[in-house]
């Protein structure tokens, strides 16, 4: 494997990768508190002799659950265009420049 390839590999695609399943990781562990959230908020609605004060709360909850769950989701995504510009970036690198730019760097003294 050309240095290159290593570099590109070791700085762009396996972080890309550590970042896209810790986001799925968390995007699931955050999207089924959302559901019980929800469910709660329903359940408490429902009931029809909860405080307004109580209801706010609950719902306020239940909004900062959506947002993270929409944060772990962009996270996912730029761990996707990370990985994407790792492979992009081996797939068209030119093997030849560097063999020929290890050539140059042994002939010097």
């Amino acid at each position: 494997m050309s240095p290159g390839k290593g570099i590109i590999l070791t700085a762009l695609i396996i972080p890309g990768l550590i970042i896209i399943g810790t986001s799925i990781y968390l995007f699931n562990r955050d999207y089924s508190a959302l559901v019980r959230s929800e469910n709660n908020l329903s359940r408490l609605v429902r009931q029809n002799r909860t405080s307004n004060r109580r209801l706010d709360f609950v719902y306020h909850r239940t909004r900062v659950q959506r947002i993270s769950v929409i944060t772990d989701q962009a996270w996912g995504l730029i761990g996707a265009v990370i990985t994407a510009i790792g492979i992009h970036g081996l797939v068209t690198m030119d093997k030849d420049s560097w063999e020929s730019r290890e050539s140059r760097g042994g002939e010097r003294r």
